[in-house]
């Protein structure tokens, strides 16, 4: 199955808003996530200065630019093109190329990359696209290369998205070993209204975002919602 989101109409939220919650008017909380976000994947990825990385489903480009000033080049992978256009207009860094393909026929590259990330992708499909996108995905990477995901996952059946054990079968089925994963985040969280709405200043952030992420690895239960985890596999 797959989620029905017309993202030509959230490329017109703006930066973050585009690829977070479109419906958050004061950005606070898109604000919060996307710092969250870029603390996990800072915690394991391990970047040298030649890399060569894809960001597949790129969107407005917030990670393809967070991490271009560390890496050779960031290729930034997208199906609509409101998307691009909107990265192209907050373009910080001229190491990034995005490129516009159709969702089904994945293009060619001039060589396998060093990492792939992509954040709120994996979670919109399920079965054999699922399969068959983590597969493609897997053949874009040199050997020993690295893939990070955060991607929403569920137990719960009334929820739209994968569960823990569909993304790990997956990357087996694909010939990657998941080095580490766990959850950052969960998708309800009384303490994120209060984010939402202005009532926690903006200075404490980091310091939540990291409290946050360091309690939810140490809690693995039953997912009755959803949570953001977080997936480091590396290619055999």
């Amino acid at each position: 199955m797959t989620e029905k989101i017309d993202w030509g109409k959230r490329a017109q939220k703006g930066y973050l808003a585009s690829g977070i919650d479109p419906a958050d008017r004061g950005g606070r909380k898109n604000h919060y996530i996307d710092l969250l976000q870029k603390t996990a994947l800072a915690e394991v990825i391990d970047l040298k200065r030649d890399d060569v990385v894809l960001d597949f489903g790129c969107g407005s480009g917030r990670f393809s630019y967070w991490i271009a000033p560390r890496v050779g080049k960031v290729i930034g992978l997208e199906i609509t093109p409101e998307m691009i256009d909107l990265a192209e207009k907050n373009r910080t860094a001229q190491n990034v190329e995005f490129i516009l393909y159709d969702g089904i026929h994945f293009p060619p590259l001039p060589s396998p990359v060093d990492l792939i990330l992509s954040v709120g992708v994996l979670q919109t499909v399920r079965g054999e696209v699922l399969e068959k996108t983590v597969l493609t995905l897997a053949g874009y990477l040199k050997s020993g290369g690295r893939c990070c995901l955060i991607e929403q996952a569920t137990d719960n059946p009334g929820v739209d998205r994968p569960s823990v054990k569909e993304y790990l079968r997956t990357f087996e089925r694909s010939h990657l070993v998941c080095l580490r994963y766990y959850p950052i985040r969960d998708g309800r969280w009384w303490l994120l209204y209060l984010i939402r709405y202005g009532i926690i200043p903006r200075t404490m952030l980091p310091g939540i975002a990291r409290k946050e992420i360091l309690c939810r690895r140490r809690r693995h239960k039953t997912i009755s919602y959803y949570q953001d985890h977080l997936f480091f596999v590396q290619k055999r």
